[in-house]
This record gives structure tokens, C-alpha cells and sequence, in this order.
């Protein structure tokens, strides 16, 4: 199984019941069914209020998706690695929160992130972007 960093959309198309781009839902249900999945602290925070405000989900179903992750590979980050992303962020000209993702993906030494946030195929630094509604590069 090939493993890859998931940011916080893909997890929501997964989790998404009435997602209007049903193609884009069962292709983020397969990727985490077929991917061993990390994840940061920072992303099952943002999932989970996504799934609170956006989605509509009762607290308590909310929380067993964030279990179902806490069983997943997850990376907590500490204040060097905030530092970090701030300087990924300045440098590529991004978020301060999707340095952190980046940062995420490098602490756990994976080389893909799953996202759509950012440019697909992309390289920044050692982690490589993959939108994986265009293209899966573990495929």
C-alpha cells in the first residue's frame, strides 16, 4: 500500500454524503480505502469543524470520522515546525496553514500530498503536490 499525506479536502469530498460531484467523492473514498493515510493534528482539526458547519454532521458522528484518523498515521508538529511552515509559506508564496501541511507531509517523510489547494505536480521542497482528480502519481 503506498502512503501519501491527505489535506483536509480530500477528506471532506470522502465524507461529503450529498457532494454534488459524486466522481470526485467515490474517488476520495477509494484513494483513502486504497492509500495508507497520514495526517496532521492540524488537518483533523479543520475536518472536524468542516463537518460540523459545512456538512452538517452531529458532534457525535463528527467524531467518529476524527477517531477512524486517530487510527490512521498522524503527525503532531511542534513550534520549529510552525517556523518552518511560515518560511515554505513566504518562500513559495502561499498560506501559513498549507506550510503547515507541507511541513506535516515532510515531518512524516512522505513525498506526495493529496490536495487541491495547491499546484498539482508541484515540488515544494522534498513534497511533491498531486490534485489526485487529475492525476494519482502512486497509481
Amino acid at each position: 500500500m503506498n502512503a501519501a499525506f491527505f489535506d483536509t479536502n480530500i477528506l471532506v469530498y470522502a465524507a461529503d454524503t450529498a457532494c454534488p460531484d459524486t466522481r470526485k467523492r467515490d474517488h476520495a473514498r477509494q484513494l483513502m480505502q486504497s492509500r495508507e493515510v497520514t495526517v496532521s493534528t492540524q488537518v483533523m482539526m479543520e475536518f472536524y469543524g468542516v463537518l460540523r458547519r459545512k456538512l452538517a454532521y452531529g458532534p457525535d458522528v463528527a467524531t467518529q470520522w476524527i477517531e477512524t484518523l486517530q487510527d490512521e498515521h498522524v503527525v503532531s508538529l511542534d513550534a520549529t515546525d510552525v517556523v518552518h511552515a511560515i518560511k515554505l509559506a513566504r518562500r513559495y508564496d502561499i498560506s501559513h496553514w498549507d506550510g503547515l501541511v507541507l511541513t506535516a507531509a515532510e515531518r512524516a517523510g512522505l513525498a506526495v500530498l493529496y490536495t487541491e489547494d495547491l499546484n498539482h505536480g508541484q515540488s515544494y521542497g522534498s513534497v511533491r503536490v498531486c490534485n489526485p482528480f487529475i492525476q494519482d502519481f502512486l497509481a
